[in-house]
């Protein structure tokens, strides 16, 4: 029942986002690609239809009002050229919001620079930093941040040197385990086990007991939400003692709801907690309820949200919907505090996502340790 309420919620969302505006005024269209049969997908549509929506009602920008349509970029990249292709030459958008797969992103990367329009890119691999592609930006912490955070803390707070790495085999895990590793060496340390597997694994005895041989006091891990929250049950009877570290995907509803209990006393960096305090977390908490029903999906919800704001704010700064002119303007934006609780502040390579919160599991809820930076 639930998946049948976000899906239609998707289509009410891109019909109305689309049609929100009279054929008289000045509108900036947005083209949306992500998976939109995945939860990622869906939350990143209503976070950023809820963006949309609150703008025009409020007038647009200076004027300048916003639609937004939407394609499946299907988490391949065969998938998201398609639908790059369709939002840029049938749709004619001024701007992309997407995708959440690195994969696609690096993909489709010569599309937008032919085409010449920002892409606002949500997918967290190092490569899409090292494309040095002026017309990409990333609203999403990226891999190294995430490494550089929880290894800080395991060596640093905790004093731990014995450190393992878990991932899944695809380019989110890979680009994970890589800058993890190249993080470690930065401090002198090598990785006592390094363990892979695939998706829908659902056992995975032979890397525990890899951990376990190795001494391993400390495990991070970049893998999928159910295959994660499946290891956590099983490194919870096999390796209690070891301290698990996890992504941001460790956070998630999916995460914690397979894991259950076993989720317990394992951490996460996040940019966004709906357990956190801050009013600006708060404020988009229940305008998100009083809009769908039910609190943010996941991260994505409200990543989006903020660069569907942080787009309108570049729109402002440039004062016209020139494309280049508004990714110049893009680039300037500095203090911006989004729905995350966090401030965006945008650098010379297009990252926008400078700190994150490190979070404790603690009965199903997300418990703040500390907001740090890399």
């Amino acid at each position: 029942m639930k998946k049948r309420l976000i899906i239609s919620c998707i289509l009410v969302l891109v019909l109305s986002t689309v049609g929100f505006v009279s054929a008289s005024e000045k509108i900036f269209k947005i083209g949306g690609i992500g998976s939109l049969q995945s939860g990622y997908g869906r939350s990143m549509v209503s976070g950023a239809g809820l963006a949309v929506e609150e703008i025009n009602a409020a007038g647009g920008i200076n004027g300048i009002m916003l639609s937004i349509e939407w394609q499946d970029g299907g988490g391949n990249p065969a998938s998201g050229r398609t639908g790059v292709h369709k939002l840029l030459h049938a749709s004619g958008v001024d701007a992309l919001i997407g995708d959440h797969s690195s994969a696609n992103i690096l993909a489709t990367e010569d599309l937008v620079t032919e085409y010449g329009l920002l892409q606002i890119a949500m997918g967290s691999a190092v490569q899409v930093t090292e494309l040095d592609n002026p017309w990409i930006v990333r609203v999403r912490e990226a891999d190294d941040l995430t490494s550089r955070v929880l290894i800080n803390y395991i060596k640093d707070e905790l004093g731990y040197e014995n450190i393992g790495v878990f991932y899944v085999n695809d380019q989110f895990g890979f680009g994970g385990r890589d800058v993890t590793i190249d993080v470690l060496n930065e401090h002198g340390i090598e990785p006592v086990s390094v363990e892979a597997h695939g998706y829908g694994d659902k056992d995975f005895s032979a890397q525990l007991l890899s951990f376990k041989n190795s001494g391993t006091q400390a495990i991070i891990a970049y893998s999928a939400p159910t295959e994660v929250g499946i290891f956590l049950r099983q490194a919870k009877q096999l390796i209690p003692d070891v301290k698990i570290f996890q992504s941001s995907v460790g956070a998630t509803k999916t995460s914690l709801e397979v894991a259950g209990e076993a989720a317990n006393n394992t951490y996460a960096v996040v940019t966004y907690t709906e357990d956190n305090p801050d009013s600006k977390v708060q404020t988009f908490v229940e305008a998100h309820k009083k809009r769908y029903g039910e609190v943010p999906y996941d991260f994505f919800d409200p990543l989006a949200y903020d660069a569907v704001y942080l787009l309108a704010e570049a729109i402002r700064i440039a004062g016209t919907t020139d494309r280049e002119a508004v990714r110049d303007a893009f680039y300037t934006i500095r203090g911006f505090r989004g729905a995350t609780g966090l401030e965006y502040n945008v650098l010379d390579d297009g990252e926008t996502v400078n700190e994150l919160l490190l979070i404790e599991i603690i009965d199903g809820k997300h418990e703040v340790v500390k907001r740090v930076g890399g």
